[in-house]
């Protein structure tokens, strides 16, 4: 089974470099990558060279100014970077607050959205949605959800109700994200459950926030526990969740 991992970070300024993302990936068998630029950098040189260095493997996001009007999305985009990170209420501080959603979805780019359940509910986003419904939106962090949602978890079953958007798929994270620490993990809330339920395995993709995930359960067991979690599923469901789904949102090579 290909892994692939949709959701890590580098960085020369902040967080590691490439490299030590790339002795984790190996040692736990992750194939392929997706780097997500960390929220106040619009300096994605560093993405552009670490795929470069690396052909094939990676793909990437761009993080631009909140006052671009597509101008340095369509130059970051020349330069390889075919994934925007773009928060789900965002508006753009130009004269057309939808310009960057807008550049995206006539790109073909794919948007990686930092979330709430709050946001991913909220009227901006439901106007994203329906201005640009063929945009591949990828719900990050299985909708923020968090630790601190408690059953019946209405607010959480309102949010999957997004998966109706066909375009919509949605980021599984490692368990440590919105179970209490430490590992191993006495309760596991049913999020990940009610995800799959919502959105079928090709429309959920794992990702290992790491480096942020080191500081919980570690990026072995970010993958190993959801790996776990989910055994009783088809080798094909799997396979969707933890690395189909990834290679064909993001145009990885099969």
């Amino acid at each position: 089974m290909t892994i692939v991992d949709t959701h890590c970070h580098i960085g020369l300024h902040k967080y590691e470099p490439v490299e030590s993302l790339i002795f984790h990936m190996d040692q736990s068998g992750v194939s392929n990558a997706v780097f997500i630029q960390y929220m106040g950098n619009t300096d994605n040189t560093y993405v552009i060279e670490s795929m470069e260095s690396h052909s094939g493997r990676f793909r990437g996001t761009m993080i631009v100014e909140n006052s671009d009007d597509g101008t340095k999305i369509r130059e970051w985009a020349k330069k390889g970077i075919g994934g925007i990170r773009l928060p789900v209420d965002h508006r753009a501080g130009c004269p057309d607050p939808m310009a960057q959603w807008r550049t995206a979805s006539e790109l073909g780019l794919v948007v990686s959205a930092p979330c709430s359940p709050k946001a991913l509910l909220g009227e901006a986003f439901t106007e994203v949605v329906e201005t640009f419904p063929e945009l591949q939106i990828v719900i990050e962090h299985l909708a923020g959800v968090g630790k601190n949602a408690s059953p019946p978890y209405a607010e959480y079953k309102e949010v999957m109700k997004l998966s109706e958007k066909p375009a919509l798929t949605i980021k599984l994270p490692g368990f440590g994200e919105f179970c209490e620490l430490p590992h191993p993990f006495e309760d596991i809330p049913p999020f990940a459950d009610m995800a799959l339920e919502a959105f079928g395995p090709n429309r959920m993709m794992w990702g290992s926030d790491y480096p942020p995930a080191s500081s919980r359960e570690g990026y072995d067991n970010a993958l190993k526990l959801p790996l776990d979690y989910f055994s009783s599923l088809s080798e094909e469901e799997r396979s969707w969740i933890f690395g189909r789904t990834a290679m064909q949102v993001w145009g990885f090579d099969a």
